[in-house]
């Protein structure tokens, strides 16, 4: 059944981040590397998956997720919601392989948060095809990507993850390895470089009802 996407542009504020101006500390949340499987995170069909670890397929030796069939609204959620009553920093590793059949640039891997599992209010951060803050690249090489953000959709965040079914792309096309996300706590003087640096771009994406 084919799928349509609509897009829906929020006033979420955020931040493009940059080394100097890099929160002075902050609380861990959660760094997932996808060494141990996926105990910390729940598919939206945990019995028929959409989501697995693989070997890396650029490094045998090494575990990253990707998709056993397109999604949306994310495929996998994180179960550790992360809390903060400013900024977030979210950082993550991101391979799209357009050799297997899809279409460079719109192979559907997308990232976000969301305020609850499978329910609540989404931001959609990074993802291919346009339209997020990041505009994911698919060349088949890793690429890492770093963003600091204010949400706009609450103070507790899950991540999610997915190998969109409105894209160009086809399953097990696009890989996401080293996610991380902070709940940023900046010194005064980091906090005004940052507001300095500001980008209106944050996107909440809405899909279209599937027919």
């Amino acid at each position: 059944m084919k799928k349509t996407l609509g897009m829906l542009r929020a006033a979420a504020v955020v931040a493009l981040a940059c080394a100097s101006q890099a929160p002075a500390f902050a609380a861990l949340g959660i760094a997932e590397d996808f060494q141990t499987g996926l105990g910390g995170w729940t598919d939206r069909d945990p019995r028929s998956p959409e989501s697995a670890v693989v070997a890396d397929p650029l490094d045998a030796g090494n575990s990253v997720l990707s998709f056993l069939r397109l999604g949306y609204g994310g495929s996998l959620m994180s179960n550790t919601a992360v809390t903060s009553s400013g900024l977030f920093t979210i950082s993550f590793d991101y391979l799209g392989q357009p050799g297997k059949g899809g279409v460079a640039g719109n192979l559907g891997g997308y990232l976000g948060v969301s305020s609850g599992v499978f329910s609540g209010s989404e931001m959609w951060l990074a993802g291919t095809g346009g339209g997020t803050p990041i505009d994911l690249i698919d060349d088949g090489s890793w690429h890492h990507y770093t963003l600091t953000f204010q949400s706009t959709i609450g103070q507790s965040l899950h991540v999610m993850i997915e190998d969109f079914d409105g894209s160009g792309g086809v399953a097990g096309d696009v890989y996401f390895d080293n996610v991380r996300i902070t709940s940023a706590v900046p010194e005064p003087t980091s906090v005004a470089m940052a507001l300095a640096g500001l980008v209106g771009l944050a996107v909440v994406r809405r899909r279209a009802n599937r027919a």
